[in-house]
């Protein structure tokens, strides 16, 4: 099997309570060459290390109880209570814990990226953070915000050479790039078909899908003004990586649907180098890894580095 970088997932969300220390830590020790997490801002400005836009109410305690709907915007939390929270166990039987069935539970907080960085500045120079800048996708001043921390943050990081950044709100990494114009990045793409407008009937109109291509139709802001609309092409997904290299992207962030072998030689072309997430499978790490993907990000880094 070819050789692609193993990147945990949240730092291996289906073994350890994601995007943890602890996670992190245990991925370091497994040996992967790199971690993604994802970056928000706590209401007094500290970058803090959660995925949903919310704490999650099947894997979110406080003083020993889960909590319940509708739970607290990280957002619009401080630093200090958001620490109060433990994310380390999960609410038996419901969805969340059916889907992380096997994942060690132990207590744990919502960590900083001040407190990541610190962990993993001695690591080997080529290990990687795929920091991920988490948005609603719609509100532009968040956006900005979001990108202007995270520059701040880099300014003064131990680990900031370590860091790749991704996103699927582009304007946030463009302007990570005015910042730092060599900075490895990655243009994080939702599957094809959930943004190409030609395929706009095949949701009811309320769905996600529906949504995204509806905002893709019309020249979503999230594009970052790299518009796949400007670009000629034979599909939706030609167009999207070829406004990705017009706009001068180097790195491709992909839905492991879309890297089939004609996606991966036009990345070629471009000059672009291809990242896929989710991938949990043992045939579809072999597959990817047999295209020349770069990384592989996944919840299973044990079954990768088996591999």
């Amino acid at each position: 099997m070819a050789k692609s970088l193993n990147i945990a997932h949240r730092g291996g969300a289906d073994l350890w309570p994601e995007n943890t220390l602890g996670a992190f830590k245990r991925a370091i020790e497994l040996g992967v060459d790199g971690i993604e997490l994802d970056l928000q801002l706590s209401a007094d400005g500290h970058l803090v290390i959660h995925h949903d836009g919310r704490l999650k109410a099947e894997a979110t305690q406080l003083n020993g109880a889960f909590l319940e709907k509708p739970t607290p915007r990280i957002g619009a939390l401080g630093l200090k209570d958001l620490q109060t929270y433990d994310v380390g166990h999960l609410k038996a039987g419901s969805p969340y814990a059916q889907k992380r069935a096997a994942r060690l539970q132990e207590a744990a907080a919502i960590p900083t990226l001040a407190a990541f960085d610190a962990m993993i500045a001695e690591t080997d120079a080529d290990f990687r953070a795929y920091s991920e800048l988490k948005t609603d996708m719609v509100d532009a001043d968040q956006a900005e915000t979001l990108a202007a921390a995270y520059i701040a943050a880099l300014d003064n990081s131990p680990a900031a050479a370590r860091h790749i950044v991704v996103s699927f709100d582009w304007r946030t990494i463009n302007a990570v790039r005015q910042a730092f114009p060599d900075m490895p990045h990655a243009y994080t793409t939702s599957r094809f078909s959930d943004t190409d407008p030609k395929l706009a009937d095949a949701d009811k109109p309320d769905s996600l899908g529906a949504r995204l291509r509806a905002a893709s139709r019309d020249g979503a802001a999230f594009w970052g003004g790299m518009d796949w609309r400007d670009m000629d092409g034979q599909s939706h997904g030609e167009r999207v990586l070829r406004a990705i290299a017009a706009g001068g992207g180097k790195g491709w962030f992909a839905d492991r649907h879309d890297i089939t072998p004609e996606n991966m030689a036009l990345a070629r072309e471009l000059g672009l180098s291809v990242s896929a997430w989710t991938v949990n499978e043992a045939a579809e790490m072999r597959r990817l890894a047999a295209l020349g993907v770069e990384a592989i990000i996944t919840d299973r880094p044990d079954i990768l580095k088996k591999l």
